[in-house]
């Protein structure tokens, strides 16, 4: 799986149409961590979930997160082609303090 945003800066990216819901979202991440590469969308069906880039689960105070690799601790920021709908999920494992 590529990172989007690190390999293509100069596309312009798709502008979501609206949130997933929060089971929507659940739904997402469960197929995420069962197999990345094939993450169905809850209302569209499979073949249309495009990861758009892997990023640092925090974000700064300004808002931004940096884009990482899917190692570790990373989120994932999903976008659904059919329904045009985007979602950021916490994808990589996340240890207890």
């Amino acid at each position: 799986m590529t990172n989007r945003v690190a390999n293509v800066l100069a596309e312009t990216l798709p502008q979501p149409k609206g949130p997933f819901t929060d089971a929507e979202a659940l739904e997402l991440l469960m197929a995420y961590r069962k197999d990345p590469s094939d993450v169905p969308c809850p209302l569209c069906g499979p073949g249309n979930i495009e990861v758009l880039a892997f990023i640092e689960p925090q974000i700064d105070p300004n808002g931004f997160a940096s884009v990482t690799e899917p190692e570790g601790e990373y989120a994932a920021a999903l976008y659904c082609h059919k329904c045009y709908r985007a979602v950021g999920i916490l994808a990589g494992a996340i240890r207890e303090a």
